[in-house]
């Protein structure tokens, strides 16, 4: 019971920052697009400008804000496989899931 609580728990943090990061994912799309026109247009011109490290920056930013929000979906459907596996048989052994915030990652609140 202790370990579904704290699964639960897990889940309900991952998916409150995956829907914080979504804003942020969709602008690392855009960031990424953008970044990746720049550079398409940058190497036909045969010559790089000074917003060309620019560019490269913004794909990267782009690709590391899609990721952030990546995984916390997937720590979601993780949170849900578990708490599957733990409906199905309870005496099957399931790992706890930590997540950021919560107490069981830095200890108990005092």
């Amino acid at each position: 019971m202790k370990l579904d609580l704290a699964i639960r728990q897990s889940r309900s943090i991952h998916i409150t920052l995956a829907i914080v990061l979504l804003p942020i994912a969709v602008a690392g799309v855009v960031y990424t697009f953008l970044g990746s026109a720049a550079i398409v247009v940058t190497l036909r011109q045969g010559y790089f400008p000074l917003g060309f490290g620019s560019a490269i920056l913004d794909v990267v930013l782009g690709v590391v804000f899609i990721g952030a929000d990546s995984v916390m979906v997937l720590q979601v459907l993780e949170a849900n496989r578990r708490l599957k596996t733990l409906r199905e048989d309870p005496n099957r052994t399931v790992r706890d899931l930590p997540a950021p915030f919560q107490p069981s990652v830095f200890g108990p609140y005092h």
